[in-house]
């Protein structure tokens, strides 16, 4: 046995009252004269001998009741097994995990509202003058000092739920922090509250901390059932207007129940666009495609959302992104031959805003304002122009090359390098030959033929330049029957480079001419069109790479704002090179649509929450407890509130068995003895 408050037996002093009082007996005694008293003698000695012990047995329970008083008042205790007495009760830990998957239902109320409900039971069954350590997954500032017991109780009832989850290594390193003492060596107990997902609970990174004893609550949702939208992306990378959109999405059933028939709607700037429904089987996951025409160019705020209860945050998925009204198209050519081709297919066409400017009289500056770049039977290509395209395409514009037949090969090659492309090996090949091989499954091809083998002859070529295999990064598309490369296509950068070998040339009319021609080019400038994220992960994205909008003015004020909500917020930018610069992240907490406005352009940009909490997948308490003995850590107990009290409960783990209520018994029945001594004995 222990006791809670030693420095109560100073009150034990106090026996020495009844003691006195017994010694000195503070009574006046008369004095009665009798004749003969010879006859009282015997009956004076028997009463003399029943009124000491009488005495002696009040004097008793008077000193057995201050010492049971005394002693109830110092909180005596059976320590538990193997647990340390020397505990600081002075400071404790407390850490509720807030997250998401904290609000699934358990017996009629959420993970999250159990908890803070728990911790307020621990906070008053420590003493009055504890402090406590706060920790919530938001980390606030707020909690960083110690708190007393009224200003915890505030904070707790004012927890909700948050998309922040830091890993629960982090959690005990912050704990440790705001607990050490220099003055006090006894260990500082912790509780958590959680259900201490696999996911997150990064057991294997804890590092022991004798300086704490872990007391665990392991919360158990009765019903984990969740469908959720994991993710979402687009066909295509661009969005370009008039076109048919296939939107897919990945929707996942972390539940026991098979579901049948369930509604996903697609909506757009508050419009209703897309409705479709998939069947899923338990723990299987289905990308299911949403259909539906980009009417009108501009920013498309729109999100792809079900219905689904009791967790719901992960059944909306907010994307962000703009339509192009036309795309822009610049061919730079050597002479106007090499333009007749591009000119017959993309002047006309309402989709494309098409010019021409001759190698002599480009203007580099001009790139960051196009899509897609054709460079056709240039003599030369010099360094200047070189260094601009590079730029262009690694900021994600496409460039397609065509050679010319007596061209520069020495120029052409340095080009290619900086292309990361294949350099052509020698000078112009007038051998007739066929395209031998295709890669139907570039994207280029998608949706041009009906079956996995294109049908028909595919077109001769009269002259190309030689160019082999040597890059591995390189993509070949369409190979002669020699094994040269006919077409290839290369990634320097965020966007492409593709390149001809052959000459856009009066001699490879029959190439085109033909029926490959048209699609090749045309899913060039379609695919020319590079759509930025549809969506960024608050808490994973915390640092973004962006375009500026508008003008590109790095001077302009930047402002993100929330669509549909209140926010607003100034962020703080690092310009980059190329007209870019990145920008954080932390300020968003909320999920939902958000525009960038900088001068006279604005951004689209859409947050969500990480869908790492929807995993279901938790530790139970023997993996916890054989896990964490494994760090290093000895003092682990497991909390259960079955049966008992919390705070009963909480008294029994930390304090062992409670024994201040028997002394206080103990004390009443000896004031008792002590009444019933003075009335009844005679």
């Amino acid at each position: 046995m222990t006791f809670l408050y030693p420095t109560y037996f100073w009150a034990l002093f106090l026996i020495l009252i009844p003691i006195i009082i017994h010694i000195f007996k503070f009574r006046r005694y008369t004095t009665v004269y009798f004749s003969n008293v010879r006859a009282l003698s015997q009956l004076k000695k028997e009463k003399k001998q029943q009124k000491h012990l009488k005495e002696l047995l009040i004097l008793a329970s008077r000193i057995l009741a201050i010492a049971f008083l005394v002693t109830a008042f110092a909180h005596p205790f059976i320590p538990p097994k193997n647990a340390s007495t020397d505990t600081n009760l002075n400071k404790a830990g407390i850490y509720i995990d807030n997250s998401f998957s904290m609000l699934a239902g358990s017996e009629g109320n959420n993970l999250l509202e159990q908890a803070k409900q728990e911790a307020l039971n621990l906070a008053n069954a420590y003493p009055a003058d504890t402090k406590f350590a706060l920790v919530t997954n938001d980390l606030s500032l707020q909690n960083q000092r110690l708190l007393d017991r009224s200003m915890l109780i505030n904070r707790i009832s004012a927890v909700e739920a948050t998309p922040a989850r830091p890993p629960l290594s982090q959690i005990i390193r912050v704990l440790s922090r705001r607990l050490k003492s220099e003055k006090n060596a006894s260990p500082n107990s912790v509780y958590l509250f959680s259900d201490f997902q696999k996911n997150i609970a990064d057991i294997g990174r804890i590092k022991a901390d004798t300086s704490l004893s872990l007391n665990i609550d392991l919360l158990k949702a009765q019903q984990s059932d969740n469908l959720l939208v994991d993710s979402v992306w687009f066909a295509v990378p661009g969005r370009i207007k008039g076109t048919a959109e296939t939107l897919y999405a990945r929707v996942r059933n972390n539940g026991a129940q098979e579901l049948a028939d369930v509604p996903m709607r697609y909506i757009e700037n508050d419009s209703l666009r897309a409705v479709t429904s998939f069947d899923l089987k338990p723990n299987q996951e289905k990308t299911v495609s949403l259909k539906f025409t980009a009417r009108s160019a501009g920013i498309k705020n729109a999100q792809v959302e079900l219905t689904d209860y009791p967790v719901t945050y992960d059944n909306t998925l907010y994307i962000g992104f703009r339509v192009t009204g036309r795309i822009k198209a610049l061919v730079i050519h050597g002479n106007e031959e090499g333009t007749k081709y591009l000119s017959a297919l993309l002047k006309t066409d309402s989709l494309v805003h098409y010019q021409e400017v001759s190698w002599q009289q480009v203007r580099t500056g001009e790139f960051s304002k196009q899509q897609i770049v054709f460079l056709t039977q240039l003599p030369e290509v010099s360094s200047g122009l070189t260094a601009s395209l590079a730029q262009f395409i690694r900021q994600g514009g496409t460039v397609v090359f065509f050679p010319a037949k007596n061209g520069d090969l020495e120029s052409y090659n340095r080009f290619i390098n900086e292309m990361q492309g294949n350099p052509f090996s020698t000078t112009a090949d007038t051998t007739s030959m066929r395209i031998a091989k295709l890669d139907v499954t570039n994207p280029l091809f998608q949706d041009v033929f009906s079956g996995p083998h294109p049908d028909g002859d595919l077109p001769e070529v009269k002259i190309h330049l030689p160019s082999q295999t040597v890059q591995t990064r390189v993509l070949p598309i369409l190979t002669l029957a020699n094994g040269n490369l006919l077409l290839s296509e290369s990634q320097p950068g965020k966007g492409k480079f593709f390149l001809f070998t052959l000459p856009s040339s009066q001699e490879n009319r029959a190439f085109f001419t033909n029926a490959l021609f048209v699609p090749l080019i045309y899913k060039m400038v379609l695919n020319s069109v590079q759509g930025s994220p549809l969506y960024y992960t608050i808490g994973q994205n915390k640092v973004i790479d962006l375009p500026f909008p508008g003008n590109g003015n790095t001077q302009s004020e930047m402002q993100l704002k929330g669509v549909g909500n209140s926010f607003d917020w100034l962020p703080t930018i690092q310009p980059l090179p190329g007209n870019r610069f990145q920008m954080k992240t932390d300020a968003v907490t909320q999920a939902g649509n958000y525009e960038l406005t900088s001068g006279n352009g604005t951004l689209p940009l859409a947050f969500n929450y990480d869908r790492k909490e929807s995993a279901p997948d938790c530790y139970n308490a023997d993996q916890l407890r054989e896990q964490l003995q494994q760090t290093g850590f000895q003092k682990v107990h497991f909390i259960t509130a079955s049966k008992t009290e919390l705070s009963a409960h909480f008294d029994v783990v930390h304090n062992g068995r409670q024994l201040w209520r028997l002394f206080l018994v103990l004390a009443i029945m000896a004031l008792l003895a002590e009444v019933l001594i003075i009335r009844f004995w005679k």
